[in-house]
């Protein structure tokens, strides 16, 4: 059985091996080193050019009460959140449901353009079983992201703590043991709402090392498609 064995490479074939990486990176080390300062150049113009953002972060309780059996009698060891973590971030994600004063907060008009740019600076995780909601906001400026997080911790309490009282009212109506209703409990912030102290985004060495390692690629794959060209040109 003969064993199968690799053709020749053509004459004007490119054999890709480690002495010719190292070849090329000699013979295109000039190429390169132009195409990383421009990637540089690059990096820091869109430094300076893109907003610095900040972050506040912070955790609300959702409000809990009794639950409710199907016959609608209030089950007293039974706790739930009221309403639920989901339903608190659906509220974060129609930019219709934010105030002009909460808009105001975080330094944008009331159009609706502005409003959808809002849903956009907003990251919500549901914890603890969706009975909370951490809210991570992202603006520009340390001031005005605290503002607006403040703003929208009175949106998300406001909301919640009426939805709660809606059911709460439904449960002492509807049960005949209205006097079990026993956990009434409103929403409340976890922990203080925590501001970084530096910028969040971009990062500038991120940033940087990014647009140059994007440089030096373009400039391997002109060269590589260059050299593709010629090995074409040649064999015709």
């Amino acid at each position: 059985m003969t064993n199968a064995r690799r053709p020749p490479p053509m004459p004007n074939e490119v054999v890709i091996s480690f002495s010719w990486i190292l070849s090329y990176l000699r013979k295109a080390r000039i190429r390169l080193g132009i195409a990383a300062i421009l990637g540089l150049i690059v990096g820091l113009i869109l430094y300076f050019l893109t907003p610095k953002m900040y972050e506040a972060n912070f955790i609300i309780k959702m409000p809990s009460a009794n639950a409710i059996s199907s016959l609608g009698e209030i089950e007293k060891h039974i706790i739930k959140p009221v309403p639920t973590a989901l339903d608190a971030k659906k509220l974060l994600l129609k930019p219709e449901n934010f105030s002009k004063e909460t808009l105001k907060s975080c330094g944008l008009n009331d159009t609706n353009g502005e409003r959808k740019q809002l849903v956009g600076y907003i990251t919500s995780h549901i914890v603890n079983y969706e009975s909370s909601l951490q809210i991570i906001v992202r603006l520009p400026g340390n001031e005005i992201v605290r503002n607006c997080a403040d703003a929208i911790l009175r949106n998300i309490t406001q909301f919640a703590n009426f939805q709660k009282d809606q059911y709460v009212q439904y449960a002492q109506l509807a049960s005949s043991n209205a006097s079990l209703m026993l956990v009434n409990e409103n929403a409340f912030l976890t922990s203080p709402i925590r501001v970084s102290d530096k910028i969040v985004s971009p990062r500038f060495w991120h940033l940087i090392a990014g647009c140059i390692l994007i440089g030096l690629i373009l400039m391997c794959l002109i060269d590589w498609l260059h050299i593709q060209f010629k090995d074409a040109s040649l064999r015709s």
